[in-house]
């Protein structure tokens, strides 16, 4: 085979393994690119960055406009946590926002969901303050309405600290 036709099929073969190799990884990138089905790691991510929000949504209480004469900053953010707990179901941080004598008996209230839309007017009770947070269940039980209130009971503990003593 003389020179020119020895580099002429050298050309070929070059471009031809060019040709097939840049179809093959056109290919992948096609695949892989195409958007219709979200990877696993994908969706763990979408999933994570929605639940935040979608938490945040429960808790609809404009706690900066809360402008009762009965309800000091640190019982609001006694309350912001407890609301924050339940939100988030996360039963040890709720524990923690209640007063430490008032046990596990309030944990039923993670049973039903509640969106939470405000604060009512508090009310005084010898020493406790009665705080109302309103909001609706999300579970629509047969026979209950919609509309829910749980009333936190709030009392000073020996060092003058606010702490939430009771949920009604």
């Amino acid at each position: 085979m003389n020179r020119p036709a020895q580099i002429i099929s050298i050309l070929i073969f070059s471009v031809s393994v060019s040709v097939f190799a840049g179809c093959g990884k056109q290919e992948t990138t096609d695949t892989s690119t195409n958007g219709t089905i979200p990877t696993t790691s994908e969706t763990v991510v979408k999933e994570e960055t929605d639940q935040p929000a979608a938490l945040q949504n429960l808790d609809e209480i404009k706690w900066n406009d809360v402008k009762d004469p009965l309800i000091e900053d640190a019982m609001i953010a006694k309350l912001k946590a407890a609301i924050a707990a339940f939100v988030s179901k996360d039963l040890d941080q709720f524990h923690a926002a209640l007063g430490p004598d008032v046990g596990t008996g309030h944990d039923y209230l993670f049973d039903h969901p509640v969106k939470f839309t405000g604060i009512a007017e508090a009310m005084k009770e010898n020493s406790r303050i009665l705080i109302p947070i309103v909001g609706e269940r999300l579970n629509n039980e047969e026979g209950y309405s919609p509309d829910i209130r749980y009333t936190f009971y709030l009392e000073k503990d020996k060092d003058g600290a606010w702490k939430i003593v009771s949920i009604d």
